[in-house]
């Protein structure tokens, strides 16, 4: 569906977790990291749940919870303070637990094969600021280990300046940063939802990173679609 250079956009506004960073690879060794730590020799957890003990019952207990808790999160019926803790206290487990596996998921980030390459190049043409949802020291150490810092003007970590995906401001801060026009703008990430929403009510274009051949989502217009970051 085209390239960003036959748009002549001035600027990409860049989603980190599914984008740049393969966060399915670095979320699964976090937690297998925490279930060897501290549920595999334990009790078998709540009751109501399965066996804790079990990796493949926990992974799919911890999703379970996450999830639905992310949802409630965009739609600001939850802040991030209790998301982090809430997606453990449903496991029976504490904060000790929950900054563990915050430890984790930035000591063990893991990038897309294409991705430091990718960005170099895209740097070399185009405005970039990275804009990012999650817990932001989290999100801080995936930048500093990965040294992907370097290829951004800017870095705008959602909840450091009070807003949210999928909040349009949050792109407009963006653009206030780099002083550029939301119609100079391209808005690059994996997710419809949180991205194509940011894109939409801030009237940015929206390029889908799909890497999966999922369906497009009711209500988010697609700009541009990509396999990765190489093909943009």
């Amino acid at each position: 569906m085209g390239s960003a250079r036959e748009r002549r956009y001035q600027v990409l506004l860049v989603d980190l977790d599914g984008t740049v960073v393969d966060y399915a690879r670095t979320e699964d060794c976090a937690l297998r990291e925490v279930h060897r730590r501290f549920f595999r020799g334990g009790p078998a957890g709540p009751s109501g749940l399965p066996d804790l003990r079990d990796l493949p019952a926990f992974l799919r207990a911890f999703h379970a919870a996450n999830q639905p808790l992310w949802a409630a999160y965009r739609e600001r019926r939850m802040d991030l303070s209790e998301l982090r803790l809430e997606r453990w206290a449903r496991l029976g487990a504490g904060p000790g637990v929950a900054a563990a596996f915050e430890e984790a998921l930035g000591r063990g980030t893991v990038l897309f094969p294409e991705a430091y390459g990718a960005l170099r190049r895209l740097s070399r043409r185009f405005r970039l600021a990275l804009v990012t949802d999650g817990i932001a020291r989290v999100q801080r150490v995936k930048l500093r280990r990965t040294r992907i810092h370097r290829f951004f003007e800017h870095v705008v970590i959602a909840p450091e300046v009070g807003l949210r995906k999928p909040d349009g401001a949050l792109l407009h801060h963006a653009l206030s940063l780099l002083e550029a026009k939301p119609d100079e703008a391209l808005m690059v990430g994996d997710s419809p939802v949180s991205d194509g929403g940011c894109a939409r009510e801030a009237g940015v274009d929206f390029c889908w990173v799909d890497r999966t051949g999922a369906a497009p989502v009711p209500g988010v217009p697609v700009r541009l679609t990509v396999p990765h970051l190489a093909a943009l």
